[in-house]
């Protein structure tokens, strides 16, 4: 049930991520919907595939359905009203919530199938930014994971927490949404503060 809500979350929240890109950079209708498909169900496929698992996306219709209805919402509200619904707080805000929730359930999936530290830590990581590195690669631009701002740290920071309330026996719902919650609230405050990793 929590991975199956981590998942169905993140889906909703990349898909409002993958929108608002898509808009910011002039897409057409097509290219929005290709752009929140890729975005929120592209971690999750490769992280399936990665497992050896049938995607989910591919299998239930629930992601489709998600991803269509967030989609065609947004659309449809951005039309008729025109005051900025995609001010950048708000896009950082979705995209934290996407990435955190996605850290989680590839965290969770990769406890499933007996992953030691180290692979549930690097599924959470792949899952969680799988679908941003989609999103902006098919317009062209470097991937936010790789210019900073604390993102990427954040997902290896969920897995590897994930990993050690697990071997501590304190793995449960509390926790698991105490880790979705400080995963959202640190990755707005380093934006916020511009917080990033040192460069070469």
């Amino acid at each position: 049930m929590i991975l199956e809500i981590a998942d169905y979350l993140g889906i909703a929240a990349f898909s409002a991520s993958g929108f608002y890109v898509g808009k910011r950079n002039g897409l057409d209708l097509l290219g929005i919907y290709i752009l929140a498909f890729l975005t929120a169900l592209g971690g999750g496929v490769t992280r399936d595939v990665i497992l050896g698992s049938p995607p989910i996306a591919f299998s239930q219709t629930a992601p489709i359905v998600i991803v269509l209805l967030v989609t065609t919402t947004l659309i449809v509200s951005r039309r008729r009203f025109q005051h900025d619904i995609d001010s950048k707080p708000l896009f950082v805000f979705i995209d934290a919530v996407g990435m955190a929730a996605f850290a989680v359930s590839g965290a969770l999936l990769a406890l499933q199938h007996h992953f030691n530290p180290a692979g549930i830590t690097i599924l959470a990581f792949i899952t969680a930014i799988g679908g941003g590195i989609f999103r902006d690669s098919l317009i062209n631009q470097v991937p936010y994971v790789l210019q900073g701002g604390f993102y990427g740290i954040i997902a290896i920071g969920i897995g590897v927490a994930v990993s050690l309330l697990h071997s501590i026996g304190m793995l449960n719902t509390f926790t698991l949404l105490v880790l979705f919650v400080g995963g959202v609230a640190l990755r707005m405050v380093a934006w916020q503060r511009k917080w990033h990793l040192p460069k070469v």
